[in-house]
């Protein structure tokens, strides 16, 4: 196709999110098993320049992060191109594309950096989308490419609570995220402090994490409870139930977990001090009745679910509880947040 410009260049930033409901296991390229619900965080960001040269001749790609030059994901921006022509199919006529990213929180302290940074560049390519069609500025599509790079990139675009994956009529698609618009409240104050218990290499990759959900032993009921679990959570968030949001939110952490360690080959990725970390939390909220909550990732380290409600105490008395059980007393103060948003671009 003739293309308008001959260069382009997009700046944008793009959250990371946190599952509430997990999502566990994918089929295809990039389809999830089970619906996952989730918010984006408002200070856990990636910051993206994307400059892009078209023409003829090999394509040729660059890739900074952090003003280091970094070769190894260079293949990663190639599948991605590859995977989202159909959505973009002006990508072919790519003969230069530089990447310089940024994170604004620490590499290893078990945020979805994976996430923050493809719903940067979905955004980024959408941009362009937009310029060369002249069309608006569709969420659906750059969500849909951002799944093609990372499944849980796709909850960042539409920022706020998201829910991805086919759940019932009407709710939730396999092949990009949906904002949800019927939030009471008292959830929209939602916080989340990321607790480091450790900032060490996984032992399991999320990619390969996945795949030990092919065949595992309790991989049909693991999506019967996530899907059930997705349901109640919708209810809650509709109605303002925190104290049954909180249960599903950490039955949700434990199952995943419980998931790795129940798999062939199985891994424990909670350390020592995760264990510590939840008893704490939950001897706080017994002895102060604030709803007060945990979640994890597929990593050790504890997110702590707050809201205005008791959010005074949680953070003068509960934070400093976990904090001698925190990797050097990290502790990464956080909460729900918008979706990307384009800081510069020009067309030419």
């Amino acid at each position: 196709m003739k293309l308008k410009f001959k260069k382009a260049m997009v700046e944008c930033v793009a959250p990371s999110n946190i599952a509430l409901v997990k999502y566990w296991g994918k089929r295809d390229v990039q389809i999830p098993l089970n619906s996952s619900v989730s918010f984006s965080l408002r200070s856990c960001l990636t910051q993206t320049k994307a400059e892009f040269s078209f023409g003829d001749g090999e394509r040729e790609i660059g890739f900074f992060f952090h003003g280091k030059e970094t070769p190894s994901f260079v293949k990663k921006i190639e599948t991605f191109i590859n995977r989202v022509e159909n959505q973009y199919p002006w990508v072919k006529d790519i003969s230069g594309l530089t990447l310089h990213s940024e994170n604004s929180f620490p590499h290893s302290s078990g945020i979805a950096s994976s996430a923050s940074g493809f719903a940067a560049l979905a955004t980024c390519f959408e941009k362009v989308h937009s310029e060369l069609m002249g069309e608006k500025f569709n969420y659906s599509r750059a969500s849909e490419a951002a799944r093609l790079g990372s499944g849980s990139a796709c909850r960042s675009v539409f920022g706020e609570f998201n829910i991805w994956g086919e759940l019932e009529q009407g709710i939730g698609n396999n092949q990009y995220s949906q904002a949800l618009t019927y939030i009471h409240p008292i959830f929209k104050s939602v916080r989340d402090a990321i607790c480091i218990a450790s900032s060490g290499e996984k032992s399991v990759g999320s990619t390969a994490g996945h795949a030990l959900m092919n065949g595992h032993v309790y991989g049909e009921q693991r999506i019967t409870q996530a899907q059930s679990n997705s349901k109640a959570l919708l209810k809650c968030l509709e109605s303002g139930d925190l104290w049954k949001a909180g249960e599903i939110i950490e039955e949700e952490a434990l199952g995943l977990h419980a998931l790795m360690m129940t798999s062939r080959p199985s891994f424990i990725l909670m350390k020592p001090n995760t264990l510590k970390m939840i008893e704490i939390i939950r001897n706080f909220r017994q002895n102060q009745n604030i709803p007060v909550f945990f979640t994890l990732d597929a990593g050790p380290n504890p997110h702590v679910i707050y809201f205005d409600e008791g959010a005074t105490l949680v953070e003068s008395e509960l934070l400093e509880q976990l904090r001698p059980h925190c990797e050097d007393g990290r502790i990464i103060m956080d909460g729900i947040g918008s979706g990307p948003k384009i800081l510069e671009s020009f067309f030419e």
